[in-house]
C-alpha cells in the first residue's frame, strides 16, 4: 500500500485527496495543515507536524501557498520522498533552480502539476496542430478566466507569495503553448496593477516562440462568478478552437471550408494526472510534465512579470532571461 501525505489543505489540496483515495493500492497517511480545524471539519486525520508526516509517508503531496513550496519539497526529497507539488513549481527562477539540483543530487521523482495537459479537449488541440490540421500554425489566442480565487489568509492577494494572475493562472496556458510550439523567444506583458484594486487581477501578454508562432494570452481573476477558458490556434491551412462553455464541442475550420467537430471524451483531468504521478512514482513512467517542463512555464510567467514592471519586452535565453 503506497501511504500519501498532504501538505496542505486548501482548494487543491482537498482535490488531490479524493483523487488520490480513488486509486487502488494508495492510502492517505495523513494531512498537515496551517489551520488544522478545516481537515478536523472533513472527518480526516490530522498530522500536527509535517516533518513527522514526511518521515511516516511513502510520498509527499505539496498544496500550500506558492513561495512554501521549495521548503517543502527540499524537506522531503532529502529523505527520499517522492514529491507531487502543486503549480507553480516555485516563486522564483532562483528556488527552482536551487529544487532542481536537489533533484539531480538526490536523484529525486518531482512531478508538478500543471493539469492542462490533462484536459482531452487540450491534448486534442495539440494532437490537431501536430497532424496538421491547420497547416503551419502562425497565431494563437487563449483565455483563461475566473473570479478571485479564495485561501487562507488571502495569500493570492499577495503578489509577493502567490505571483498574481499571471504566476497562479496563465502559467497554465504558458505550459500549454509550449507544450504545443516549443522554445520561447521573447514576452511582453501588462496587468492592471493589484495593488490598487484588492482581490482583483487582470493580466495581458503577448508571446513569440522560437518557431514563429505569436500567442495573445489573456488571464483574469475578475470574472464574477464560474469559470470559462478559450483556445484558438490559426496557421496557414485552418483554424482549431475550442470553448469550455460548449466543452464537448471541438472545431477545426479548414482553409477550403470544410468544418470538423469532435468530441473529446471528458475524463477527469486531476484524476489522470494523479494517476500518471503515481505510475511514475512505482514503475518509473515519465509523466507528460516533466520538471523541466515546469521549470521552463515558470520562467516564462516570471518572464512576463518581469515585462510588467520594466514596461519593456523580455527576451528568453537558456537558463534565464535577459
Amino acid at each position: 500500500m503506497l501511504k500519501v501525505g498532504i501538505i496542505g489543505f486548501g482548494k487543491m489540496g482537498r482535490k488531490h485527496l479524493e483523487s488520490f483515495k480513488r486509486i487502488p493500492g494508495v492510502s492517505i497517511c495523513g494531512i498537515f495543515d496551517a489551520s488544522p480545524g478545516k481537515i478536523q471539519e472533513a472527518g480526516l486525520k490530522t498530522c500536527p507536524d509535517y516533518k513527522h508526516l514526511i518521515k511516516e509517508c511513502d510520498v509527499i503531496c505539496i498544496a500550500t501557498p506558492t513561495d512554501t513550496h521549495k521548503q517543502y519539497i527540499l524537506e522531503a526529497i532529502a529523505v527520499g520522498r517522492p514529491v507531487f507539488v502543486e503549480k507553480p513549481l516555485c516563486r522564483t527562477v532562483e528556488e527552482a533552480e536551487e529544487v532542481m539540483q536537489a533533484v539531480k543530487k538526490y536523484k529525486a521523482k518531482v512531478m508538478v502539476g500543471h493539469v492542462v495537459r490533462y484536459f482531452n479537449q487540450y491534448a486534442a488541440i495539440k494532437k490537431a496542430i501536430a497532424d496538421g490540421c491547420v497547416g503551419k500554425p502562425a497565431v494563437a489566442r487563449i483565455t483563461r478566466c475566473s473570479k478571485f480565487p479564495k485561501a487562507s489568509n488571502n495569500w493570492f492577494n499577495s503578489r509577493e507569495k502567490s505571483g498574481g494572475v499571471i504566476l497562479d493562472l496563465m502559467i497554465h496556458d504558458i505550459d500549454f503553448l509550449i507544450w504545443c510550439f516549443g522554445d520561447v523567444e521573447r514576452v511582453y506583458a501588462k496587468d492592471i496593477g493589484r495593488e490598487k484594486i484588492p482581490n482583483m487581477d487582470y493580466a495581458l501578454a503577448v508571446i513569440r516562440f522560437k518557431n514563429g508562432v505569436i500567442a495573445h494570452l489573456e488571464a483574469s481573476w475578475a470574472l464574477s462568478g464560474g469559470f470559462r477558458a478559450r483556445v484558438e490556434v490559426a496557421g496557414t491551412e485552418g483554424l482549431v478552437n475550442y470553448d469550455s462553455r460548449h466543452p464537448a464541442s471541438l472545431k477545426v475550420e479548414h482553409s477550403d471550408g470544410n468544418v470538423i467537430r469532435e468530441n473529446p471524451v471528458d475524463e477527469n483531468a486531476n484524476q489522470m494526472e494523479i494517476r500518471e504521478f503515481v505510475e511514475y512514482v512505482l514503475n518509473d513512467e515519465l509523466p507528460k510534465t516533466t520538471l523541466h517542463d515546469a521549470y521552463e512555464a515558470l520562467k516564462v510567467s516570471l518572464a512576463a512579470l518581469e515585462s510588467v514592471k520594466s514596461g519593456a519586452v523580455v527576451k528568453l535565453r537558456r537558463g534565464k532571461s535577459e
